[in-house]
């Protein structure tokens, strides 16, 4: 396999739950699996509550003390389930990073963007103090900040939102990541701003794989190779940007797509989802999204689907569209 193609993140069977009041395990998110390649744009799509953040952030191994998980995350051929602490904070920022919806959650608010990436650098890499603070400057000028060596002095409230934004996938590309996770980045951006973060995203994502997360499929259409649609904690859909886009086969991803503005056709109304999401508390036995679904056949009722490849994409669907 060449190295553009190699295969930086392999994802099987990952589960994460908690329990109830009795003890008995609760699925937040159930055997999900995914690869991901060097030079790849991953998009994960759904509503909130569908598990996107929580996927994310298993990679990461950063879920909650009260959750557990299982399956198996391989990032360049290592178990990460299987890492001691200390390597996984030394994997973190290394070998996987992430860039957070809100940068301010991500910067310290006293500290300069310029102190947060000298002592990212210093930690990683024997540099010296003035070395570190050059490579610094060097990381703004790359994601396009304007006078670097003014802003490096910065503290987050004194600059814009988008330029938080490009502080935080500054620090994301610091150590030349092999896999990048990118969180919501453009939600809190107008559409200007949101468009030149796209932009610069995908124009750095060459060594490394980038998985974006976005309840936008708008957004995922103009950055992503493939696309992966989840709903209640299960993946739904998976396929290439341009097939899943053009011929969703899950009900699910077309009313996404039905509910979402376009501006590169003829406007149409937009159809909402009726109902919401079900918790992990209360979720249906057979296909998750069958209440809120209207082609539910028998099956959709008690008995949960398989991901099945289809023509176009692999759906979870029992009744699926453009079969």
């Amino acid at each position: 396999m060449s190295a553009v193609n190699e295969v930086v993140l392999d994802v099987d069977g990952l589960r994460v739950h908690t329990t109830d009041g009795s003890g008995l395990p609760v699925p937040i998110i159930e055997d999900v699996s995914f690869s991901l390649a060097r030079g790849e744009v991953l998009g994960i799509v759904g509503e909130s509550g569908s598990g996107k953040s929580m996927t994310a952030l298993s990679v990461m191994r950063l879920i909650p003390g009260s959750l557990s998980q299982t399956g198996s995350i391989r990032l360049q051929g290592r178990d990460v389930m299987t890492l001691p602490e200390r390597e996984l904070q030394r994997m973190r920022g290394t070998k996987v990073s992430m860039v957070f919806q809100d940068p301010m959650t991500g910067l310290n608010p006293v500290r300069t963007v310029g102190s947060l990436l000298v002592e990212a650098l210093r930690r990683h890499r024997d540099v010296s103090r003035r070395e570190a603070r050059k490579l610094a400057i060097e990381a703004l000028r790359a994601v396009g900040i304007p006078s670097p060596e003014l802003r490096i002095n910065a503290y987050p409230h004194q600059l814009s939102g988008g330029l938080r934004q490009r502080v935080m996938i500054a620090m994301a590309l610091l150590h030349d990541p092999a896999v990048i996770i990118a969180d919501e980045p453009t939600t809190a951006l107008d559409a200007t701003i949101q468009a030149q973060i796209i932009d610069l995203m995908r124009s750095r994502v060459t060594s490394a794989g980038l998985i974006l997360i976005t309840h936008d499929l708008g957004v995922a259409g103009q950055i992503c190779d493939r696309i992966i649609v989840m709903y209640a904690g299960h993946i739904v859909e998976e396929g290439t940007a341009l097939d899943l886009l053009a011929r969703p086969r899950h009900p699910y991803t077309a009313g996404l797509l039905a509910a979402a503005p376009r501006f590169d056709r003829e406007r149409k109304p937009l159809i909402p989802i009726t109902g919401s999401p079900p918790t992990p508390h209360d979720r249906p036995e057979g296909c998750p999204f069958a209440p809120r679904c209207s082609r539910t056949i028998d099956p959709c009722r008690d008995q949960r689907p398989e991901l099945v490849p289809g023509d176009l994409s692999t759906a979870a669907c029992w009744n699926p569209l453009n079969s």
